[in-house]
């Protein structure tokens, strides 16, 4: 069973308690500004840097778009083989031309819930997240309110949302403390849709893309979640990896590089199942 995190009061405190590592050993850092790790199984927190402190989500912004169109279709309100309207703002909102990540749908076309999702959670896609925000509430504006009383309802009271795919707005705020406990109700509310989180790539319009996840190419368990990267806020990464049936959720913001953030990652995660 998930619990709720729990910071304790020192980190060396709780590595002598485990032995995850030798006393020696320095103290376990890392270069990202921002940084939680937590034992899913137990709720022990095995790390923590601002685990408290306000942050830009930029892409993980759409593990909460995701829960909500999971939450729709568990509820009967929406299926996976429903087809959505591909809008022009969507479309052009989401091209890659416009600079950001996109699933390549084209304006005027529907596409399945299910495509959709491939879509958000594998390519990142802008376009797909306002066509199921759209679809799912009648216009992103709405589906926004949903997402934060969504957020609310889920205990993730220092968040705010803007819109539904994370594109640097002021108001959209997050803490890693959130973003792990919205991990974790992911993972353990909807395993017949975690796995879209996982799947290695995802081709649309003939346009094959990979998932962006560097966790998953690196056999240490890793099966989800979602990166981000804006330029004022770096690189971040939501990441889940099982070792033994044991499950650790790693929330980290700010890396300087892509190549950073799969480094500071894989470290973490690494000294984690230790």
């Amino acid at each position: 069973m998930i619990r709720a995190f729990r910071i304790l009061p020192q980190m060396l405190l709780l590595l002598a308690l485990f032995g995850t590592f030798p006393a020696s050993a320095a103290p376990l850092q890392t270069k990202a500004p921002y940084a939680l790790l937590v034992d899913a199984n137990s709720g022990a927190v095995l790390f923590a840097k601002n685990a408290d402190k306000s942050m830009d989500p930029a892409s993980t912004t759409k593990i909460l778009t995701a829960e909500i169109v999971f939450h729709a279709i568990s509820e009967g309100k929406l299926s996976l083989s429903d087809k959505l309207p591909i809008s022009a703002r969507a479309a052009r909102e989401g091209d890659a031309e416009s600079g950001g990540s996109s699933m390549f749908a084209q304006v005027n076309t529907q596409v399945s819930v299910e495509d959709l999702l491939r879509g958000l959670l594998i390519t990142s896609g802008n376009d797909a997240a306002i066509a199921l925000a759209e679809g799912v509430a009648g216009s992103e504006a709405a589906f926004v309110a949903r997402m934060n009383r969504r957020a609310a309802e889920l205990g993730m009271t220092h968040s705010h949302f803007a819109n539904a795919w994370g594109d640097g707005s002021p108001g959209q705020r997050v803490t890693p403390r959130d973003m792990a406990h919205l991990a974790a109700h992911v993972i353990q509310t909807y395993p017949q849709y975690y796995r879209y989180f996982g799947e290695s790539e995802f081709t649309w319009n003939n346009i094959r893309q990979h998932n962006r996840n560097p966790l998953l190419g690196m056999g240490i368990g890793a099966d989800g979640l979602k990166t981000g990267h804006l330029g004022r806020s770096g690189f971040g990464l939501v990441g889940s990896a099982v070792q033994n049936g044991r499950r650790l959720i790693l929330v980290l913001n700010g890396a300087r590089s892509d190549a950073e953030r799969a480094s500071e990652a894989r470290k973490l995660m690494e000294a984690g199942f230790q």
